[in-house]
């Protein structure tokens, strides 16, 4: 009997040992980069992007379906702060859509640009297996720090799937219709010369 509790506190041990692996996600855009052999005149930059605290961790937040709890995940984990990767993920859904009007997106740690954009993440979060949502204020200004336009975007996508992969395609997706949307208003507004 002696040896069978040994035996059984060492598998235990054993088992406990292991940890979990931890993954990574990255959000990802949709549209393949752009390639030219020269630039428009006219520049947008894309300036940090602020995310509410409860989302600025390592570990992927989401809700508790019907509850006003939220869940950090432990072993799933973003690869880069949130606040980077959709800025980032927004300049590569921006770039092709607002080259093709004449305009460039800079390089992120450019400082300047005829315009600028400013993105003030409220909320990207949801259920595992439910809705996913987002709501952004955003604020397009000129370099002379002039107001040229300014709203909120909100919108929401079904995860289809109840692991994290899921989630993470679904907020991709979302952050993706939002740069399409902003792309639609950028083209749309002329940049004057003072």
């Amino acid at each position: 009997m002696a040896r069978r509790t040994l035996f059984l506190l060492v598998m235990l041990l054993v088992a406990c040992s292991r940890s979990t692996p931890v993954a990574y996600y990255l959000l990802e855009g949709s549209v393949t980069p752009v390639k030219a052999d020269s630039l428009p005149a006219k520049s947008l930059r894309v300036a940090r992007v602020v995310v509410p605290e409860y989302l600025d961790r390592n570990g992927i937040v989401y809700r508790v379906a019907g509850k006003a709890r939220l869940m950090v995940a432990q072993f799933d984990v973003w690869a880069e702060p949130l606040g980077q990767g959709v800025r980032r993920v927004v300049r590569e859904e921006l770039a092709p859509r607002l080259f093709a009007n004449g305009i460039t997106v800079t390089a992120a740690d450019d400082e300047g640009g005829d315009m600028v954009l400013f993105l003030d993440v409220q909320r990207l979060d949801g259920t595992l297996a439910g809705k996913t949502h987002i709501e952004t204020r955003w604020t397009l200004k000129n370099k002379h720090d002039e107001i040229l336009c300014q709203g909120v975007y909100a919108d929401e996508e079904t995860a289809h799937g109840n692991a994290c992969d899921d989630f993470v395609r679904a907020q991709s997706a979302l952050v993706c219709r939002m740069a399409e949307h902003l792309a639609g208003i950028v083209s749309s507004i002329p940049v004057k010369e003072k």
